[in-house]
């Protein structure tokens, strides 16, 4: 098994959440994600991105920004510029914002094809972002949101290298307040951060899986069912409404049975393609966690090539993830 570079698990841990929850969407019937390789590229629809697919680019790009000021000299604080990306991101929906909010001016990222274009779905929780105020862990918003919708494109946070992991808790952290106010929901986001941070330094999926789990452990106040996400079986993760725990569990528990299957013998897109199916039954946002965990894992060419073909904005997550790579320092094949 290569180990991949840094620049590709970038671009696997961004190609790998637009494409798992866009097939998760579409589903993995004769005539969704699954429709064959061999059938013409020109009678495939193109599955459009979802949510989490939309958001994780513009979480990135955000990341970004800061970074960029910081190579400048300035200091940039990047829970603001999550919040500005994400208030772009939700007016290209079509969210009225609240005149208080801020203007965020446009970016490279903007223009773009797929990224601004109604999502596959427009989650509940993107009424957080119109009131036009920052939430963060001291002041949340959506206190009505527990779902994994924050975690769903929490990955980014773990991608930029030489920072410790502490870091990568309060970003992600002060990233799922803009949104959720849940603890339950904020902790899951910090758990696909986190781990995607380890994944992105090396580690297998195990041993990322426990550095994680004792981020989470060292919190003040560790929520009981995120910690318990760790150990849970995919298929019999969740069992009641998909909320941030249950699609945690389902997600992590895909993840596992992927890597087994690797070391086992299978060809790493199918076993991709194989978790991403077995994480969507707890939901979409289960399936954009897993995809982008193992596209961290396993690099961009770990993510099934009939997906990426047929997902929108793989342009704007190529072209994002060889900035982020340049401005970062990783270096690409």
């Amino acid at each position: 098994m290569d180990v991949p570079s840094p620049a590709s698990r970038i671009l696997g841990c961004l190609a790998g959440t637009a494409a798992a929850e866009a097939a998760a969407i579409a589903g993995f019937g004769p005539e969704g994600a699954t429709a064959p390789a061999d059938q013409d590229p020109g009678r495939r629809a193109a599955l459009p991105l979802g949510p989490a697919g939309q958001l994780t680019l513009f979480t990135a790009d955000a990341l970004l920004e800061a970074i960029e000021w910081a190579n400048d000299g300035v200091a940039a604080d990047e829970a603001a510029c999550v919040w500005l990306a994400s208030l772009r991101w939700a007016a290209a929906q079509g969210v009225p914002l609240a005149p208080t909010a801020p203007l965020a001016q446009p970016r490279w990222l903007d223009g773009q094809d797929g990224v601004q274009v109604p999502a596959a779905e427009r989650p509940e929780w993107i009424s957080s972002l119109a009131g036009g105020q920052m939430g963060s862990p001291s002041r949340p918003v959506g206190l009505a949101f527990d779902d994994a919708g924050a975690a769903a494109h929490a990955a980014p946070f773990g991608l930029v290298p030489h920072i410790p992991a502490a870091a990568v808790v309060k970003m992600s952290a002060d990233g799922a307040s803009l949104t959720h106010g849940t603890p339950g929901a904020v902790q899951a986001a910090v758990a696909v951060a986190s781990m995607a941070h380890f994944l992105s330094l090396g580690a297998d999926a195990t041993t990322a899986a426990g550095s994680a789990r004792a981020q989470i452990a060292s919190l003040p106040t560790p929520e009981a069912a995120i910690l318990d996400a760790f150990d849970a079986d995919a298929a019999a993760a969740g069992g009641g409404q998909p909320d941030a725990a249950a699609a945690l569990a389902a997600a992590l528990g895909a993840v596992r049975a992927a890597e087994s299957a690797a070391e086992a013998g299978d060809a790493e897109q199918a076993a991709f393609a194989a978790a991403i199916e077995l994480a969507s039954v707890r939901g979409h946002d289960a399936a954009a966690i897993a995809g982008a965990l193992l596209g961290t894992r396993w690099g961009a060419d770990a993510v099934p090539a009939p997906w990426v073909s047929r997902t929108a904005g793989m342009g704007a997550a190529e072209g994002l993830a060889a900035r982020l790579a340049k401005a970062t320092g990783a270096l690409a094949d």
